[in-house]
This record gives structure tokens, sequence and C-alpha cells, in this order.
């Protein structure tokens, strides 16, 4: 199997990896440009740039860059004993590798299956985007289809909660604000790329006013779009899934751009 199949194979079960790339050599290296290597998480490899102590100092960063908040890095290692950025090795050229992190899909975790996640559903399947769905309704969830991701809950949302990451996207638009308040209140002090809900200005204030009593910050609560969705006037199901999905691609590019 050829390394881009691999890529395609991690990509597709949504597996976190770095591709690390020779970009540059000069003098004597090890490997050519072009030469690629994908590292995972728990240190193992497929492909090789070189291997030896080389290699090893380019999986160490790959593991860093994959603990880090940004998802590249361009290094250059001399292949020298000793000095800034040396490999120990006494072959006397030097290499630049690119590395970016690949396979960790941005996730939109949306709580409720009604007409607005829909809707939304039907616009971000073109999108970067991998779905999933959570409701208390089997009947609810049973209209959505692969590769959409669907869970059962129970009636108050806690069941079956997902885990949340820097890549995580969250929708909360339930049929209630009965269920919207105590999700909201889950997921506030993760560390989510987006936190968007339902509501008018009004609706919203009240969630906020009752999260406060129980504690929660409300610089926390500045973080969430609420209402959801970028100011466009929206009205329907679909306007309203269209401005939700423009703020959620504006987010997420904001954030390409400063990891850039």
């Amino acid at each position: 199997m050829d390394i881009f199949n691999e890529i395609n194979t991690r990509q597709k079960a949504g597996q976190p990896f770095v591709i690390a790339t020779i970009i540059r050599t000069a003098g004597a290296s090890p490997r050519a440009v072009g030469a690629r290597m994908l590292v995972f998480p728990d240190g193992t490899i497929f492909g090789t740039i070189g291997g030896g102590s080389f290699e090893k100092l380019v999986i160490d960063d790959c593991l860093r860059l994959m603990k880090s908040d940004t998802h590249h890095l361009l290094k250059k290692y001399r292949f020298s004993p000793a000095g800034e950025d040396a490999t120990g090795m006494a072959c006397g050229g030097e290499a630049e590798v690119f590395m970016e992190i690949g396979g960790r899909p941005k996730r939109l975790i949306i709580f409720g299956g009604g007409h607005i996640a829909r809707e939304l559903v039907r616009l971000a399947s073109g999108s970067a985007f991998s779905i999933t769905v959570i409701d208390d309704r089997e009947e609810i969830l049973s209209q959505y289809k692969e590769p959409v991701s669907t869970v059962l809950t129970n009636n108050s949302y806690s069941e079956q909660f997902p885990a949340l990451d820097k890549d995580s996207y969250i929708v909360i638009v339930t049929r209630s604000h009965k269920f919207d308040q105590p999700i909201l209140a889950r997921v506030i002090n993760e560390d989510c790329a987006y936190i968007g809900m339902i509501g008018s200005k009004a609706k919203v204030a009240g969630v906020y006013a009752s999260l406060e009593e129980t504690g929660i910050d409300r610089n926390s609560l500045e973080r969430v779009h609420a209402p959801i969705g970028l100011d466009i006037k929206a009205e329907g199901p679909y306007e309203i899934a269209v401005a939700i999905l423009a703020e959620l691609i504006a987010t997420k590019n904001r954030a390409a751009d400063r990891s850039v």
C-alpha cells in the first residue's frame, strides 16, 4: 500500500496523523526531496524519510505538533554531530521538513435533530465537517443517513454525551430551552472551536441568567454564539441553517489563518 492510500484510509476513519515531507535538501541527505512519512499519535510511522536520529527527531517534532494549537511546522535539520538543529549525524548536509496535521476532522455536533438540524445537515454535507446529530427521538434520527452519524440519548440529553475537543463545533438547536440550558452548561467549559445556541435575545438572556445562578462565570458565556448564526435577518429553518453554516465556516477559516 502506498502512502496516499494510507492517508485516505486514515482520513476516512477520522484517525489523526502528521505527514512529514522533505521539501529541501543541501549536501548529503538520507532521502531526496519529496520523501514522506506519516506519524501517528502512538509514535508509530508509515513510510520513511531516512531513518536514524534524523527520523527520530522528526517523529518527536510531529508528536509535539499534534499536542499544540497549530497545524503546521517547517523545520531545518542539520546532519552534523553538534550545534543548532543538529541531528548527531556526520554526513554534513541538511534538510527542511514540512509537517502538517491530517486526519483530524472538524466535528460538527448538532444537539437536536429537528427542522433546523435537517437543513443544516443538508447544507453542511458539502463541507469539510464530520457531522453527528444527537436527539432523544429515534424517529427523528432515522431520517439521517450515512455519512452522518446519529446518537440516541435520553430526554435530558445526559446519556451518550460525546467527547469534545478543540476540533468540535457545537450547535444547540433542540426543541426546548429546558434541553438547551443543561447542554450548554455541560459544554461551556470544554475547549471547543465553536459553541452556538438557538434562541431569541430574550430567551438567551434568560438561559445565561439561570446558568450564572449555578456558578457559571459570565465571561465563559461570552464565547457562545447566541442567538446562533450570522445576523442576516434569517427567517425559517433553511435561512437559519444558512446563517449558522456561514458562521461555522467563518470560525473555522479564522482558526486556520491563525495557525499558519
